[in-house]
């Protein structure tokens, strides 16, 4: 009978222990694309001249965080599959819970295709913590058949080529 009460107390400890683990992990609870500042009109479709708004949830966090917003090319004719749209990172700093907002115009001229919006949870080490996307689609207007938005970034720290 002693065996079976101690190990039931193990077991009910170690649970909690679990529980609590799960409970305390800082993510993002969600992630949503929409076409108001609100984020009440949730799609995945734009044109040029509209522009994206992001929610990005942080739940469960006890501490501070970075949510690293941006815009890369999936499927679009031309163009590099995963390169960023330039002007379209953005970070924010997140203390405790509470929810990082994003918004880009999308300049006329826009090619049309398949993009992926990212939301990147970074923690204080600079470590990427969750992760969440959404893919969304761009219908260019007539002219952007033969414009295509620079999707460089103007980062040094991306510069990867020796132009000393």
């Amino acid at each position: 009978m002693k065996n079976g009460l101690g190990l039931l107390i193990v077991a009910t400890v170690l649970f909690t222990a679990a529980f609590a683990c799960n409970m305390g992990t800082a993510n993002l609870g969600s992630f949503k694309i929409a076409t108001d500042k609100e984020g009440t009109k949730e799609t995945s479709s734009f044109k040029g001249g509209d522009t994206i708004y992001g929610r990005a949830a942080v739940a469960n966090n006890g501490g501070k965080v970075k949510v690293k917003m941006q815009v890369n090319v999936d499927d679009v004719p031309g163009m590099t599959k995963g390169d960023m749209v330039k002007g379209s990172d953005v970070t924010v700093d997140i203390d405790g819970d509470g929810t990082a907002t994003y918004s880009l115009p999308i300049p006329s001229g826009v090619k049309s295709g398949k993009y992926i919006v990212t939301a990147d949870m970074i923690n204080d080490a600079g470590e990427k913590k969750d992760s969440k996307s959404v893919n969304i689609n761009i219908a260019g207007d007539s002219s952007s058949s033969s414009t295509k938005p620079d999707t460089k970034s103007d980062s040094k720290s991306d510069d990867k080529d020796d132009d000393k």
